[in-house]
């Protein structure tokens, strides 16, 4: 087999494995900006580049806790560790995640949009202080929820988008089906103790998972405080997550509690771009055990080389001669993931479809994402330009040598 090279309009079967420069924004990085290129819609994970899988080894003994349910997951869905984590029970306010996450994915486009709330907003327990009449934004609403646990604030998300508490609990419902969640029934939105309403901590632990892929859920949740106008109203708001300031790299997610719950909490962190997420149900040292969790969640990853081979990646140059002269590429820089037992990330790579005769060793060719089971990017690399070759069998023009 030759070697592969990457042309311009390479289409079809595996050339699609490969993204066009014109799907970039490559100024940012080439230039040197901070932060993640936005990915390629046409980059795909190519089963020719070799994925990196950490060693199964034994997880270190998990420390003793308090609470009744628990769950350790890495933040790509990995479970590390349960106590009793099939267990069905009351949740609390940890049900605003799915209130707040379903807020901000059918409220898209129209979340600074104002609408006036009624009664629905007489609830107890815990408020951002929102009144009947008041005007207010889906924005607003997401924020009480996961900053002040305003049952309020889940009410008036509720009526807006289900159209009734009941309309809303089939949503939530939904939702959870959706994810996995088989141990897990909704009632209300905010999370006051109903007839049949509950869930586990694996479930929970798998809700947190996907409600940290939501940008703005992310970003919100590891909120300490908030202040909002809404309506000519001031809403000031403070978390209720002790975690976020007493615990390094804490991004989340939600505090709960009733009598019949008891003491909740959905945390996670993150450390050198690897994401742990615990779930405490019914437990009066929901801080202290949730720390050591996540503490021995980091514990339980070691840290792994990703490297894959490039040796046959090829990059065209564009020229007036015949001869035909490719670019290799490598990495810009050496990376390395912190994995759990039997994890796996898998390299995505895109590269421009061809280069200009004044390109030169170390331009920027294009740039290597490792993903994990979610898809979610774990670290990147610009790709740079190697060696200029001549190939010895080079693919018409149009096409693509890659099996």
């Amino acid at each position: 087999m030759g070697k592969r090279q990457v042309l311009a309009a390479a289409a079809g079967g595996a050339a699609a494995l490969f993204a066009v420069g014109s799907m970039f924004l490559w100024g940012l990085w080439e230039a040197g900006g901070q932060g993640e290129p936005a990915a390629s819609p046409g980059e795909a994970i190519s089963p020719s580049l070799t994925a990196v899988t950490a060693p199964d080894t034994a997880l270190p003994d998990p420390p003793g806790i308090s609470a009744a349910s628990a769950c350790v997951m890495t933040g790509s869905g990995t479970l590390l560790y349960e106590k009793d984590g099939d267990s069905f029970r009351s949740i609390a306010s940890t049900t605003k995640i799915i209130t707040a996450l379903l807020t901000l994915e059918l409220g898209e486009g129209q979340l600074d949009e104002p609408f006036t709330v009624g009664d629905e907003v007489k609830v107890e327990g815990s408020a951002l202080g929102i009144k009947p009449g008041a005007e207010v934004t889906l924005r607003l609403l997401v924020w009480g929820m996961l900053l002040s646990s305003g049952n309020d604030a889940a009410a008036a998300a509720a009526i807006r988008l289900g159209g009734s508490f009941e309309g809303f609990a089939e949503l939530m419902n939904r939702k959870a089906a959706e994810l996995g969640m088989e141990n897990t029934r909704y009632v209300t939105p905010s999370g006051l103790d109903a007839e049949g309403q509950g869930s586990t901590a694996h479930d929970l632990a798998v809700l947190a998972c996907a409600a940290l892929q939501n940008p703005e859920f992310r970003a919100v949740c590891g909120q300490t405080n908030g202040h909002m106008t809404v309506g000519g109203v001031e809403y000031w708001m403070s978390n209720h997550n002790r975690l976020l300031k007493e615990y390094e790299g804490c991004i989340g997610l939600k505090t709960g509690y009733t009598d019949e719950a008891g003491r909740c909490l959905v945390s996670a962190a993150e450390r050198d771009g690897a994401v742990i997420v615990s779930v405490v149900l019914h437990d009066p040292e929901d801080w202290d055990d949730s720390a050591a969790l996540l503490d021995w969640g980091f514990s339980a990853l070691a840290p792994v080389a990703l490297e894959t081979d490039l040796s046959e990646i090829q990059v065209p140059v564009r020229s007036e001669t015949e001869t035909a002269l490719f670019y290799t590429v490598r990495p810009r820089e050496s990376l390395s993931a912190a994995l759990a037992p039997g994890e796996r990330l898998s390299p995505v790579l895109s590269v421009r479809e061809s280069l200009p005769e004044t390109a030169r060793t170390g331009d920027t060719a294009g740039m290597l994402r490792w993903v994990d089971a979610e898809g979610e990017t774990r670290c990147w690399t610009a790709l740079e330009l190697d060696a200029l070759t001549s190939p010895d069998a080079a693919a018409p023009p149009g096409q693509s040598t890659i099996p």
